[in-house]
């Protein structure tokens, strides 16, 4: 068997990397900006955002060690039913969740950093825009291993991913005020 190259080897971890980047940079900085905008604490905001950056990294890497572990199960029920050749490259579940895991807590710290450095009410955007940042590099680093455009991939994180950011803060405006709380 021959030796798998490092590019080999993010190919066969592309989906846990960017799906754990792209999640962890929407989710923790969606988290952290309604949690700053609603208690101007950056304490608060840094304490909830470890809290939250952990429990879904593990919560990931153990939804992505149980996916991946029941999908190499049932393709090799399917393969044994149809008498095809079983293949041994399928993604390991233990790699999966480490991979996922890894690159959850790499992304969501990103969002953190500016309330580290600044008042709660000036990093606000700051966090917005290098997660923006990050995930138009997320989008373009994986186009280097699609062949596709890397200013469409770009684009497309991006504006997926924030479009996702911005239905949860709508929906937290909208619920703020049905409640009749003053939101940003």
């Amino acid at each position: 068997m021959e030796e798998k190259t490092l590019q080999h080897e993010i190919v066969d971890s592309m989906r846990e990397i960017v799906f754990g980047l792209e999640d962890s940079l929407v989710s923790t900085m969606g988290a952290i900006t309604g949690i700053a905008v609603g208690t101007g604490s950056t304490y608060v905001v840094i304490l909830s955002g470890f809290v939250i950056l952990f429990a879904e990294a593990m919560s990931m890497s153990a939804g992505s060690y149980l996916s991946t572990k029941h999908a190499r199960e049932a393709e090799i029920l399917f393969h044994e039913r149809k008498g095809l050749e079983i293949h041994e490259e399928a993604s390991h579940p233990i790699r999966a969740a480490m991979v996922m895991g890894v690159f959850y807590l790499l992304g969501g710290i990103i969002p953190l950093v500016p309330y580290f450095l600044l008042p709660v009410d000036r990093a606000i955007v700051p966090a917005i825009i290098i997660t923006a940042c990050m995930l138009f590099f997320v989008g373009v680093w994986a186009a280097s291993f699609t062949k596709t455009s890397k200013l469409q991939s770009g684009i497309e994180m991006t504006v997926v991913s924030l479009a996702a950011a911005g239905i949860g803060y709508a929906v937290g405006r909208l619920v703020a005020s049905s409640f009749g709380a003053e939101v940003l």
